[in-house]
């Protein structure tokens, strides 16, 4: 039986899946600065895109395996990775969700913050502060109760 990760649970209830799927992976990966831009009704290529930063082309590949990976096999979503090996930038395409990974120097030398700086960010870390204090607060019932 597939247990339900509280990260995802909590943000499945504001949204979309795989929004959620993406933005688990990499926080679970150990991605830096990640933002998430809302660009619905703006742009019809996609309704969200996450701009987050690797620290070696090694952990690019990974992203992109890990990615590529739970959307093909666990939601059974078509989806696309485009990397060139040293290119020091990936790009995963999942239609409502795009995302932008980078290593830190081609992170800043392309400046997409800039591009989508103009939209709407949203702040899911909110959210997974939520879920550590929830998690937090259940573990300390349970030992005192």
């Amino acid at each position: 039986m597939e247990t339900i990760n509280p990260i995802k649970k909590r943000m499945a209830k504001d949204f979309p899946e795989a929004l959620a799927s993406c933005y688990q992976i990499i926080v679970d990966k150990k991605c830096a600065n990640s933002k998430v831009f809302d660009i619905r009704g703006v742009s019809n290529i996609a309704d969200y895109v996450i701009l987050t930063t690797c620290t070696s082309e090694a952990h690019l590949r990974a992203i992109g395996n890990e990615l590529y990976q739970t959307f093909k096999h666990s939601h059974g979503q078509l989806c696309r990775v485009d990397y060139l090996p040293l290119s020091g930038w990936l790009v995963f395409d999942a239609f409502d969700v795009i995302l932008h990974a980078f290593t830190e120097s081609m992170r800043q030398k392309y400046n997409l913050d800039l591009l989508f700086g103009k939209f709407n960010a949203l702040n899911l870390n909110s959210i997974l502060m939520l879920d550590v204090h929830e998690k937090n607060a259940s573990l300390q019932s349970n030992h005192h109760g």
